[in-house]
């Protein structure tokens, strides 16, 4: 036993000195630039964390690229477990970016997880594709903006899109650098941001150094600047027209997936206490939204020679009698005796699930409802871009059987925007993540405009009730603040537990709502009369962009596969 003891011991030794051999042996170089490229990435990206909210450093977001960029500049050859560490760096901050939607639903984690997967793999390429542009010769201050900018827009399309959280985002509250998105949308702003990044980078990294680049940084941030003081200063013209009176009902009530009808109802009847506070407290007024959902009883529709499913025959009949009864209920509470004589009607906007019941089978829509002071519909908005894992599952429309086993109903997709006329002033409805998606609104405002009824005003009805007040809301209200700039209207915005707002064309934030408490908020609108250069230059500088990041990823392949075959050819 103390023989076995002696001899126990003594291993133990001779293990910890072997360690210790190795320890102080040279890191192999794979592992050392796994190590550092993992380091830069996380740097990267919790820099560009802390300028969003919560913490909302914005200044801080102009230097989380270098860490990026000082990846691309480094001599040492990238390996596939460096690129490995890149993504998990980027993996970290979209984690941290968008924790807010794992508080949806248990189930919404693995959401959350896989789209923060998907969305880290941006930066990895982007690292990989300057250092492609780097072996051509294409100097990084070209290089680093051109990439950034096509990948951002290739993440807009790709998957339905996600256009959320953009390196532009980050600088809302620098309102004379974002006035470009009129001309180049919120892609431009992130390509001057990048552009001063490379240039610093290039100024600071010891392998080439040299100060040239901020030259021609130094002189786009001028014109940027000089651009946006401009903008800001002009008066728009104006339309010879009072502004139109509109009280944005912001109830806080957080909601769940699985919610019954009651608890539904009685949501929507925290919305009419506070709708009859803004009528009592404001003599007059044009219109009155509420955020999506907050309507509790569905609009049905039933296309003729419909047969109706035996077991939901007493429902549908009872919701086509409730649903116009309630919406009455709602015009009068808004038009009261005391002031229908007076010719100033209240209007109604909401957001409810329409079904459509077809001849061959039920359509459910996501709709926006203008309606009258005698609760007649005036116009019907169906959601035109549905929301991943929320609205619908990818790979769900071939395999519908999926939908049985998730809280999650398949929503159809309307095919046109609306124009809906408020008492001389026209509305284009947009609902929940919509307004994060740029060339979406950029569409149906130019449609409209072909249709002869170009809107004066963007109003987008959501229900952020899922998210508890994390960082999502203010995200959702920065991508409604460059929605506003880009298309030179100013945008209205009602949503369940925040946040509110009235954001005019230039993108300042007249008023808001607080997060996860109930207000009223009185929006005076007025059309900014404005045409901006992105209605008619469009994406095409993000595309050209993109087509770069296209050839470059060509070829890079190729330069792969040639220093492959040579290899090959030299090896025994």
């Amino acid at each position: 036993m103390i023989e076995s003891r002696k001899s126990r011991r003594k291993n133990e030794k001779r293990v910890d000195d072997q360690a210790a051999v190795v320890r102080s042996l040279p890191m192999p170089e794979s592992r050392r630039t796994f190590c550092v490229s993992l380091g830069c990435s996380v740097l990267g990206g919790l820099l560009l964390w802390v300028a969003f909210p919560p913490l909302n450093w914005w200044p801080i977001a102009w230097l989380a690229p270098l860490p990026w960029l000082y990846l691309v500049l480094r001599p040492t050859p990238m390996t596939r477990w460096a690129y490995v560490g890149i993504w998990l760096g980027s993996f970290v901050h979209w984690l941290l970016m968008l924790q807010g939607i794992s508080l949806a639903h248990l189930l919404l984690i693995g959401g959350w997880v896989a789209l923060a997967a998907y969305l880290a793999v941006y930066v990895p390429l982007f690292v990989g594709l300057c250092r492609v542009g780097q072996r051509l010769r294409i100097p990084i201050v070209i290089g680093a903006p051109v990439i950034w900018v096509g990948l951002e827009l290739a993440r807009g399309y790709i998957i339905t899109g996600f256009s959320a959280g953009l390196l532009s985002h980050s600088q809302t509250d620098w309102l004379a650098l974002v006035q470009t998105a009129d001309v180049f949308g919120a892609y431009g702003v992130s390509f001057v941001m990048m552009l001063a990044a490379a240039a610093v980078a290039r100024a600071l990294v010891p392998a080439g150094r040299t100060f040239w680049p901020l030259i021609p940084a130094a002189i786009v941030m001028v014109l940027t600047l000089a651009y946006g003081s401009f903008r800001l200063a002009e008066t728009p013209p104006s339309p010879g027209t009072p502004p139109l009176h509109v009280a944005l009902i912001q109830g806080s009530r957080d909601v769940h997936i699985d919610m019954d009808f009651e608890q539904s109802l009685e949501r929507m009847q925290h919305y009419s206490e506070l709708t009859k506070q803004a009528r009592e407290q404001n003599a007059r007024l044009d219109l009155v939204i509420w955020p999506e959902s907050m309507f509790a009883l569905p609009h049905i529709l039933l296309s003729p020679g419909t047969v109706v499913p035996s077991d939901q025959e007493e429902a549908i009949g009872q919701f086509r009698q409730e649903f116009p009864k309630a919406l009455r209920q709602a015009s009068e509470l808004l038009n009261p005796p005391a002031n229908s004589s007076d010719g100033n009607p209240t209007l109604f906007y909401f957001c409810t699930t329409t079904f459509d019941y077809g001849s061959s089978r039920r359509l459910a829509y996501n709709s926006a409802i203008l309606a009258d002071e005698h609760g007649e519909i005036i116009s019907r908005y169906d959601k035109t871009h549905a929301v991943m894992f929320g609205e619908y599952v990818p790979f769900a429309g071939w395999f519908p059987v999926i939908y049985d086993f998730i809280p999650v109903e398949g929503m159809t997709e309307g095919d046109q925007p609306i124009a809906a006329q408020v008492k001389g002033l026209s509305f284009s409805p947009s609902i929940c993540f919509e307004s994060t998606v740029p060339h979406l609104i950029r569409s149906q405002v130019l449609t409209l405009e072909k249709q002869g009824t170009p809107p004066d005003v963007l109003v987008n009805l959501t229900n952020d009730g899922w998210f508890y007040g994390s960082s999502i809301l203010d995200l959702h209200l920065k991508c409604s603040t460059f929605r506003a700039i880009e298309n030179r209207r100013p945008v209205l915005i009602a949503a369940n537990t925040g946040i509110s707002a009235h954001i005019d064309g230039s993108g300042r934030v007249l008023v808001h709502g607080p997060k996860r408490q109930p207000q009223v908020l009185i929006a005076a609108v007025t059309p900014d009369g404005r045409r901006p250069l992105y209605h008619t230059l469009g994406d095409w500088p993000a595309i050209s962009c993109a087509a770069a990041c296209m050839s470059l990823l060509v070829t890079g392949l190729m330069l792969r596969r040639k220093k492959s075959v040579s290899i090959t050819r030299v090896s025994p």
